[in-house]
């Protein structure tokens, strides 16, 4: 139903002549009769008895006013919200992140977006770039920032690449490996690794690193970060990790880094991910922009 009619339909109850409704309205008379009869054709009832005294509600009119009020209200109310959204002063999103980048870049992110727009209710999933991915076709996520190693070249995915980190090894402080020179991979292999998943071009290249060994055997996998910074903290488990996520346990010495031979070839492919030909909402697009700007 168009609100056109709806107006014109309360102008004339609130005015109760064509001639005061048409000034209320900008209208010529014809075109605001020609409104009026194309809503009671919509609603298949005659809802004016129009005579000298002017227009005056039918039965059906009567009983049409308070739903036509309720609809007119309810289109403004649609209207305000759509607005609203679109100026960012309220809304939902929905955003993914890695385990890595939450902790190195999109928590930072979040809170300036917080900051900027505490209207909108920020959703923040943390998972592995494979649960994301699900997550984000099964249109549950806007868009994620992960390592995109594993995604690349897929059809469903748009991929903006970020600036990468670098990758350090990193170990507790006071570490036995910490009082030798350049280590080799395989003298970490003595040790357990603490690990996120990792994609599948990094486990390749750990692989070939590791010579003579069969890789990393004694492993502890878990996909949040902040809990194996605190074991690696506690134990003699040696982890990998952009240099950002460990930076205050550095500056605190609770770890410290160990010079391995061939690690700058760990580096991460960070990227934001969203679906491919699928526009962004307001809210999603801000977000994206906050990234590329504090990547």
């Amino acid at each position: 139903m168009d609100t056109r009619h709806i107006r014109h339909f309360l102008a004339l109850v609130d005015s109760g002549s064509f001639a005061r409704a048409c000034e209320i309205v900008h209208l010529s008379q014809p075109a605001l009769s020609r409104s009026i009869k194309q809503l009671e054709h919509q609603l298949g009832a005659t809802l004016f008895e129009r005579g000298r005294f002017g227009a005056i509600l039918t039965a059906h009119g009567r009983a049409a006013l308070p739903h036509v009020r309720g609809l007119l209200a309810a289109a403004e109310s649609l209207r305000q919200e759509v607005e609203a959204i679109d100026d960012l002063e309220s809304g939902e999103l929905s955003i993914g992140t890695g385990p890595y980048p939450a902790l190195s870049l999109m928590d930072r992110v979040s809170a300036r977006f917080v900051e900027r727009y505490p209207g909108i209710r920020l959703n923040i999933r943390t998972d592995n770039w494979q649960g994301l991915r699900l997550a984000l076709l099964d249109h549950e996520l806007e868009l994620f920032v992960a390592d995109t190693g594993a995604l690349s070249g897929d059809p469903d995915l748009e991929i903006t690449d970020l600036p990468q980190p670098e990758v350090v090894v990193f170990c507790q402080y006071g570490h036995p490996l910490t009082q030798k020179g350049e280590l080799e991979w395989d003298n970490l292999l003595d040790y357990p690794m603490a690990m996120t998943r990792l994609p599948e071009d990094m486990e390749r290249q750990i692989q070939t690193m590791s010579t003579g060994r069969g890789g990393m055997q004694k492993r502890i996998e878990c996909d949040n970060v902040a809990m194996l910074v605190s074991i690696v903290a506690g134990s003699q488990a040696v982890s990998i990790a952009p240099r950002g996520v460990v930076a205050s346990s550095l500056a605190s010495k609770q770890v410290a880094t160990l010079n391995v031979k061939g690690v700058e070839a760990l580096r991460t492919r960070y990227g934001v991910v969203q679906r491919n030909g699928r526009p962004l909402s307001p809210a999603a697009a801000a977000f994206r922009s906050l990234i590329l700007d504090g990547a």
